[in-house]
């Protein structure tokens, strides 16, 4: 070939390669354009197919079903909102407020939900029966809007579960409950505020945890070993003595402040839960079951199980005057069906206190007889038994004792259906002091030197005081002399008044024990001059203090209105404990000395109790 044919050939080449490019150019441009067209036209397809839905007669139904689910929408973004408010708040009021429009909220949102799934389910089963195709797009997005909206609607469950919004918050709530009714100013206005509200909110579910919350805080206070120890008829009352004035100290505390506490925190608690209903009274008598009082009863109960003994008498008189000081507030706290454990155990204690104090009252002379067959002592001094029996009978004479034993007696006769009278405790004292001095004269005559002899019974001649003080020593109190008003006149009115109150006071106890005989003569005599030793010289001092002032009044009959001369007071007071016949001739002689005495009075102006 030769070389100007290849020049050509190439230059042919050159040129269709030119044109070959040229036209994959304008392919391409081609190309470009007819993917324009077909976006175009599947854009216009589309158009026409909304368009076509649109005009349709379906389209008012479909825009009927979006509406409800927009609905939704705002309240499952008001739900977020609430949740988020709760995270912030801090305030126990603005919380509980939120919380009840976060469940307001919810319930909106779980009904919401239901109307929307209704129209839509209602929607697609329209459509599907006029001609939309399974595959439509619009079809296909209800379905997913029905499984979106079914997920909506498990909100409001899934918010009380553990870890839901709901759960925390009622679970919040709960914990600063708890965190008030702790609290030591839990009546304070602030919180008795907060917790009605909470209560308000938490309604039926809050009785049960008050009850365990405040049943916690007062079994805090009532953490004492002594209440679980076993006490039995081995047992010396000496050794529980501390654990029983302790025993004491927390019953008194119980009722005056804890349980008194407790009632009023119930009712101003529950005041509009619903008192028809008896929420107050069925709270606090749960509490009050629970709490630790059964187990401060049952205690006291115990305590008259330990060995019979005069020293348990005394710790039993002390029990029993503490359960009669909290008596009131028992009877008006512990009502109720709830409160009947309570009143249960209450009588069982207050029986035992009665009966394990009379059964060892009632024994007391007894036990000073079994005394008797003893040796007194070799120097004629003070038998130990003379001196702890005087001191033990002045203890439950005095006015601490006194008052409780007779009460106590009072309880045991009446459940007798016997009558008590204070007579029947001054006679069971004086048995005592009887058997005392029975053991004093066996014990002096048990002494083969008479001087000995005489002086034992000197020695132990101060017993006899303890039935002087008790008759008579209230009663010889009216006689003390002070200062008398400075106008005269109103002194000897006092002083008049006074010798009449005593003379009043004289007649009633010398009537009242008129009818006590005492047998042995010697006793008797003894009683009778420890009498007449204690009373006489007080009256006749406190006369000879005002003689002046009653000659004063009339010179020629001074003392007229005396019930009692000194002497007559004497002779009265030696017919006490005689038997009738010999009081009798007794009261004659007395009615005569009174009668000379008078007589010496009215002739000799001037004279003075000295020589009486």
């Amino acid at each position: 070939m030769s070389l100007e044919r290849l020049k050509a050939m190439r230059s042919l080449l050159k040129s269709e390669m030119e044109k070959s490019e040229t036209f994959s150019l304008v392919l391409e441009k081609i190309g470009t354009k007819l993917e324009e067209i077909n976006t175009n036209l599947l854009s216009l397809e589309a158009d026409v197919k909304v368009e076509r839905w649109r005009s349709s007669p379906f389209s008012d139904h479909i825009r009927h079903t979006i509406a409800p689910i927009s609905a939704v929408l705002r309240v499952f973004v008001t739900v977020q909102e609430l949740e988020r408010s709760l995270l912030s708040c801090k305030d126990v009021l603005g919380y509980v407020s939120d919380v009840k429009r976060l469940e307001e909220a919810l319930k909106l949102l779980s009904s919401s939900c239901v109307l929307a799934l209704d129209w839509l389910k209602d929607t697609i089963q329209f459509l599907s029966e006029h001609g939309m195709p399974e595959d439509h797009p619009c079809g296909l997005r209800f379905k997913t809007s029905i499984k979106l909206l079914e997920e909506l609607q498990m909100t409001e469950a899934r918010a009380y579960l553990r870890g839901g919004s709901l759960y925390i918050a009622l679970e919040n709530l709960e914990t600063e409950f708890e965190r008030i009714l702790e609290d030591e100013e839990v009546l304070s206005e602030s919180n008795m505020r907060k917790l009605k509200t909470i209560i308000k909110r938490l309604d039926a579910h809050c009785v049960p945890s008050y009850i365990k919350i405040r049943t916690r805080v007062i079994q805090k206070r009532f953490e004492n070993g002594y209440l679980h120890k076993t006490i039995t008829e081995d047992d010396n009352v000496q050794d529980t003595e501390g654990d029983i004035d302790q025993w004491r100290l927390d019953m008194e505390k119980a009722l005056k402040e804890i349980y008194e506490f407790e009632s009023k925190l119930c009712y101003e608690v529950f005041e509009d839960v619903g008192e028809e209903h008896d929420v107050p009274l069925r709270c606090f008598g749960a509490i009050a079951s629970n709490s630790g009082l059964l187990q401060l009863l049952r205690f006291g109960s115990r305590i008259s199980k330990c060995k019979k003994s005069p020293p348990k008498l005394l710790k039993l008189l002390d029990c029993f005057s503490t359960m009669d000081n909290i008596r009131t507030e028992f009877n008006r706290l512990f009502k109720g069906e709830l409160c009947s454990d309570i009143r249960r155990e209450t009588r069982e204690l207050i029986s035992n206190l009665v009966n394990g104090v009379c059964e060892i009252f009632w024994e007391l002379p007894c036990q000073v007889e079994l005394q008797r067959p003893n040796n007194p002592p070799l120097d004629g001094g003070v038998p130990k038994l003379v001196s702890v029996v005087t001191e033990y009978c002045n203890k439950l004479l005095g006015d601490k004792n006194k008052p409780v034993l007779s009460k106590i007696l009072e309880i045991d006769l009446g459940w007798k259906k016997e009558k008590y009278q204070e007579e029947i405790l001054i006679g069971h004292i004086y048995n005592i002091l009887r058997e005392i001095a029975l053991n004093l004269d066996a014990w002096s005559s048990s002494n083969k030197e008479t001087a000995l002899s005489y002086i034992f019974m000197m020695n132990n001649h101060s017993h006899f005081s303890l039935y002087v003080k008790e008759s008579w020593g209230k009663l010889l109190s009216l006689l003390t002399i002070k200062s008398q008003p400075a106008r005269r006149k109103r002194a000897r009115e006092s002083i008049k008044r006074t010798l009449q109150d005593f003379a009043n006071g004289f007649n009633e106890i010398y009537t009242k024990q008129s009818d006590w005989v005492v047998e042995d003569e010697r006793l008797r005599w003894k009683i009778c001059q420890a009498m007449v030793r204690t009373v006489v010289p007080r009256y006749k001092s406190y006369l000879q203090s005002y003689i002046m002032l009653l000659v004063e009044e009339d010179p020629m009959r001074p003392g007229n209105d005396l019930s009692y001369t000194p002497k007559g007071l004497e002779m009265k007071l030696k017919t006490m404990f005689q038997s009738k016949e010999e009081t009798e001739k007794t009261y004659k002689c007395s009615h005569f000395v009174n009668k000379v005495m008078d007589l010496e009075v009215t002739q000799n102006s001037h004279l003075t109790f000295e020589a009486i």
